[in-house]
């Protein structure tokens, strides 16, 4: 009997590692589709285009409720890299914090009815992006909007959370395995637009 618990156990967890492998996988299918798209489209993406994708997902990290290392970090950006560019493109900038008071108020909204709030799924896509590129569990689980205590409570309950954080951390070991062996690095070429960044005029395309 104790023998069949054992086997079962051993089901149930080679199945969570096989989903949560999976789900880290995934991370980055976005990227991947909108690759495919430009590719049937006869287009190539070019840093413009790149940087504009990487802006809006800052300004949808924003209006889910992360902080501004979170938006960065969710943008694949640095977080100075980040701030550059709100100093540097006013309509960016109005968006993040039309997003960030967007996010506050749902927030207000949610904590007036008593819904229980926190980071959620976009934050917990940070946190394992941020571990499979080698960042330490705490420093990630804070730009996910976490506490390092509320994130290990968060761990200790949930067996799925668990199983992605030690997924991500697999994910990281074959990176740095390939590395070694001398696999590829994943770099991508982009056309880079010609002429400097110019704020965008009425009527005027870039």
């Amino acid at each position: 009997m104790d023998e069949e618990r054992v086997e079962r156990r051993a089901v149930v967890v080679n199945r969570l590692e096989a989903w949560a492998d999976g789900v880290v996988a995934g991370l980055d299918a976005q990227e991947d589709v909108d690759r495919s798209l430009f590719h049937a489209l006869g287009e190539r993406s070019t840093l413009r285009a790149e940087n504009a994708v990487r802006r809006a997902e800052a300004v949808r990290a924003a209006a889910l409720g992360l902080g501004p290392a979170g938006c960065a970090a969710a943008a694949g950006i640095s977080e100075r890299l980040l701030l550059n560019w709100q100093a540097r493109e006013p309509t960016f900038a109005a968006a993040m914090a039309a997003a960030t008071h967007m996010a506050a108020h749902e927030g207000e909204r949610a904590r007036l009815a008593a819904v229980p709030t926190g980071p959620g799924a976009a934050g917990l896509r940070v946190v394992l992006r941020a571990v499979r590129g080698g960042v330490a569990q705490p420093t990630a689980a804070a730009l996910g909007g976490w506490s390092e205590r509320s994130f290990l409570r968060l761990r200790r309950q949930s067996p799925e959370v668990a199983a992605l954080l030690a997924a991500a951390r697999r994910a990281r070991a074959r990176a740095r395995r390939a590395e070694r062996r001398g696999g590829a690095r994943g770099y991508r070429l982009v056309r880079v637009d010609e002429g400097p960044f110019e704020p965008t005029r009425p009527g005027v395309d870039h």
